[in-house]
């Protein structure tokens, strides 16, 4: 899952980065403590083995908004960031004719849907 979105988004900020756009990509973090747990004695149980492991909600966010925020970022794409850090992605995560390929089967896909959601 996480190759298809970092290849995409790279992908992505290649066909617009000339027109002043930066794509980047980050974890959306580990699972994250909420009132789940509430709802059911199951639950309660599963988060109370997990919570050393999670993050709060704050946590969770934090690297989105640092990749959306950050002015040391503006104008800079083609990056993974993980906990805030820039990461560095496996080399299939590089291949840009892989991340070519899933591009043209995202649009494939879309198209096909138009053209059903057209036909009906």
């Amino acid at each position: 899952m996480f190759l298809a979105h970092y290849t995409f988004s790279n992908e992505l900020h290649r066909k617009l980065r000339s027109k002043g756009v930066a794509c980047n990509s980050l974890h959306p973090g580990n699972m994250m403590f909420t009132s789940l747990p509430k709802s059911w004695w199951f639950y309660y149980l599963v988060f109370f083995m997990v919570r050393p492991f999670t993050k709060t909600m704050r946590q969770g966010a934090a690297t989105t908004v640092f990749v959306a925020t950050a002015r040391e970022l503006e104008g800079i794409g083609g990056m993974y960031f993980n906990n805030c850090y820039r990461c560095q992605t496996s080399e299939t995560g590089q291949n840009k004719i892989l991340a070519g390929r899933l591009w043209k089967l995202s649009e494939d896909l879309i198209n096909e849907k138009l053209k059903v959601k057209a036909d009906e």
